[in-house]
């Protein structure tokens, strides 16, 4: 289990939860389909899409998420609502250590490649394909393929009349690393009385480096979408012909 996001858990949905869902409902509008088999969603975080797919299919939605800061809002959010608590499964492990097979025809993976090492991604994609019945769909968010802006302004809130904003700056930190600060303020009357952050370490990767990951986990691009989402389908990998 990871400690990982127990600052961010508090402040993700009051912050980021209205533009993260006008993004998944685009995805799903466009890449869901009718899953017959089961759906993976990858590092699910509070829920928010977990939901969503509970709502848009008939099949299990298996929750993948380490962290358990936004495991615990997801619980919460499950809690009580017999129509998800009867369709959703929660993992509580990272992509590399899911160890699930052919549960799934869709999977969903956004904001999750870009925290994994080459090593890890292609374990965690090794991972999925094990997990995803061939012809299935995966819909992935590359990771970076070079640091973001310094600085940028994350949505802020009225609750109770005080002000919940944020910020994330990314530096930086080695090849093909980066660290991402996010800081989060509560303001009231105009005066700051909480301020809170987190760091998380980032891998970056060309277009080209990720492609061929998911080739040779068995997976073939079919399409793209915004923000730097793969459609990818799951193939079936022919076993080698014995030489002779």
């Amino acid at each position: 289990m990871t400690d990982t996001y127990s600052v961010t858990a508090e402040f993700y949905d009051l912050l980021q939860a209205t533009q993260f869902l006008r993004t998944a409902e685009r995805l799903l509008d466009r890449w869901l389909g009718t899953p017959h088999v089961g759906i993976l969603d990858i590092g699910a975080g509070t829920g928010l899409a977990t939901c969503l797919m509970v709502g848009r299919s008939d099949v299990t939605v298996h929750a993948v998420e380490p962290a358990a800061g936004m495991r615990s809002v997801m619980l919460s959010r499950l809690a009580g609502r017999s129509e998800l608590l009867s369709r959703v499964r929660v993992h509580a492990r990272g992509l590399q250590d899911l160890g699930l097979s052919g549960v799934a025809d869709f999977a969903w993976c956004l904001n999750t490649m870009g925290s994994l090492s080459r090593a890890e991604r292609a374990a965690g994609l090794a991972a999925l394909a094990t997990a995803v019945v061939p012809g299935g769909t995966l819909v992935v968010q590359r990771p970076p393929a070079e640091p973001g802006a310094e600085r940028a302004d994350l949505p802020s809130w009225q609750l109770g009349g005080d002000l919940y904003s944020g910020e994330v700056a990314c530096v930086p930190t080695g090849p093909e690393l980066v660290e991402w600060r996010f800081t989060y303020r509560v303001a009231r009357d105009g005066i700051l009385i909480r301020e809170e952050s987190e760091t998380f370490a980032g891998h970056l990767a060309t277009e080209a480096e990720f492609a061929e990951q998911l080739a040779a986990a068995g997976f073939a691009p079919v399409g793209t979408d915004e923000p730097d989402v793969v459609i990818a389908r799951r193939i079936r990998v022919r076993p080698a012909t014995p030489a002779g």
